[in-house]
């Protein structure tokens, strides 16, 4: 099955990037500012993006704080992640994080993946740039996305 990885080094503490991917008012200041999550195993999140015309509903699958989680969506509208699994690796040394980002399960490989795989880089750097500057671009922000 066609899969998204994508390893991304960032000057932030593992605590701080963990904190980032897994919960709600982590992920408002990189992926999307539409973002409710219920962070334990089995607990519950709805991401939404352009004004709900897109949401992807998920899981939490796996919390090993602070170096993995694990989402699998089951359900999205515009995005074909049903089915899917989103986890977050992470692993620190010397003042530098590493993010192992891996979205796994796609049923078919083509335009879906193709554009996940193009917003999953971008989002990817707007949480690099959200740890190391204080400012991300998450949705409705993305507009180089959008255009």
């Amino acid at each position: 099955m066609p899969e998204i990885l994508h390893l991304i080094k960032i000057r932030a503490s593992q605590d701080k990037i963990y904190q980032a991917v897994s919960t709600a008012e982590g992920i408002r200041d990189w992926w999307t500012r539409d973002a409710a999550l219920d962070s334990k195993v089995g607990g519950n999140g709805e991401f939404g993006f352009y004004g709900h015309r897109m949401v992807i509903k998920v899981k939490v699958a796996e919390l090993t704080p602070p170096r993995h989680m694990a989402w699998e969506p089951v359900s999205s509208t515009g995005g074909g992640f049903d089915g899917t699994t989103i986890s977050f690796g992470l692993k620190s040394e010397d003042g530098v994080t590493s993010v192992l980002f891996a979205h796994r399960g796609f049923k078919a490989s083509g335009e879906n993946i193709g554009s996940a795989t193009t917003r999953w880089g971008f989002y990817l750097l707007s949480l690099k740039r959200y740890l190391e500057t204080g400012k991300g671009t998450p949705n409705p922000e993305d507009t180089e996305l959008i255009r």
